[in-house]
């Protein structure tokens, strides 16, 4: 997440990060992460260990999900995905088809569904993956983030609604009143050269309009989701006070930070869905295209940056905890968009979403083995 996390010091430096960049009703850490060494070897899907000061803890090491659509079924990682009844079009991984190539060159597949009918959810009206979680004590946190693209030849018209994220009480998506829901709003591009779309949040339940900063429902210009592939990051904090927020980037720019309430339902079930409704279902060519599905209930985590401020940093790779305490984490190494020879920087953010003050210079492609005294930058591969 860029526009984000840069813990720019100590005190001031860490709440400036709050303000801007998703900590809102955390309680501010003395000190950000430090990184001191790294081993392992650092190949793409390769172990590397990270020791270090102020990770702090995260009771589950592994995220709840990680889906790079290398998997051979949606439902051994997902509670459920749509359109799941519609043969030809369902929900699922998929080669590179119908000229839409893959978001990185570390990718050999992605997830993809289409609107083809509109008789349903499940067949068409959605194409959306969403994962059942027990809900945490309130306030909790989710931080997920994922590569997405429409179709080149998407049908457009009407008001093109076309929703990104679902949050809702129970085991499924859209559990109306007890949902809320992220899309791209208007002005919608209806090409590939057009310009993009607008950010907004709907469902009034329990979102406010306007929230406690006095914003209405539409926030920052998205890019148009035709032409190309983009990286959507979030940082939530359910909450239901005035202290919950949705800070929402997209290709490192900030197009969200809705301030209030977001959780006042009852049960003991959510939802979390990545995708959803379209306005413009009932089209073949209305396919929808996701990859590299992260999904935490916290705000930890280990990324690696195009820059040695995460805070300015426009690509982002969520590397893949298996261990976690204060002074070492073990991941799996996710390069997704970083290519050889490239410079990219290793971070770590703790449950208050504070990340280390500088990263740990990497260069990609070469080298193997790196010593735990090894100075940087480190060799990625």
């Amino acid at each position: 997440m860029k526009k984000r996390l840069s813990c720019l010091g100590y005190r001031l430096g860490l709440a400036m990060v709050g303000l801007l960049f998703g900590t809102w009703g955390t309680e501010l850490a003395v000190a950000a992460p430090v990184i001191q060494s790294v081993a392992g070897r650092l190949a793409h899907g390769g172990d590397i260990t990270i020791t270090g000061s102020g990770f702090g803890t995260k009771s589950t090491s592994a995220p709840v999900l990680w889906d790079d659509a290398t998997g051979t079924s949606i439902t051994e990682k997902w509670s459920g995905a749509w359109p799941d009844q519609l043969p030809g079009y369902n929900t699922g991984y998929y080669a590179p088809m119908r000229g839409v190539p893959l978001p990185h060159s570390h990718a050999t597949r992605y997830i993809a569904g289409s609107h083809a009918s509109n008789t349903g959810a499940d067949t068409g009206l959605a194409v959306i993956l969403y994962k059942n979680i027990p809900l945490p004590p309130l306030p909790y946190y989710i931080y997920a983030s994922w590569y997405q693209r429409l179709d080149p030849q998407w049908h457009f018209g009407g008001d093109n609604n076309t929703k990104t994220f679902d949050y809702s009480e129970g085991t499924g998506p859209y559990d109306i009143p007890h949902s809320w829901y992220i899309c791209y709003g208007p002005p919608h591009p209806n090409s590939v050269t057009d310009t993009g779309a607008q950010w907004t949040y709907e469902n009034g339940t329990p979102l406010e309009n306007p929230d406690k900063n006095g914003h209405i429902a539409w926030w920052g210009k998205a890019v148009n989701p035709m032409a190309n592939w983009s990286k959507v990051e979030m940082a939530i904090k359910l909450s239901s006070g005035p202290d919950g927020y949705i800070n929402i980037w997209e290709n490192g720019h900030q197009v969200m930070n809705y301030v209030g309430i977001t959780d006042n339902y009852g049960g003991t079930t959510r939802s979390i869905g990545v995708g959803g409704y379209a306005r413009m279902y009932g089209y073949p060519s209305n396919w929808r295209y996701f990859d590299d599905i992260y999904i935490d209930t916290t705000l930890s985590r280990v990324v690696l940056a195009d820059t040695p401020v995460l805070s300015q940093a426009t690509i982002v790779e969520n590397q893949i905890p298996s261990a976690w305490s204060s002074g070492s984490i073990t991941a799996k190494v996710n390069l997704g968009k970083f290519a050889q020879g490239q410079t990219a920087y290793l971070f770590v953010v703790d449950s208050g979403g504070n990340a280390s003050a500088t990263g740990l210079a990497a260069t990609v492609g070469g080298g193997s083995a790196v010593r735990p005294d090894a100075p940087a930058p480190f060799s990625v591969q």
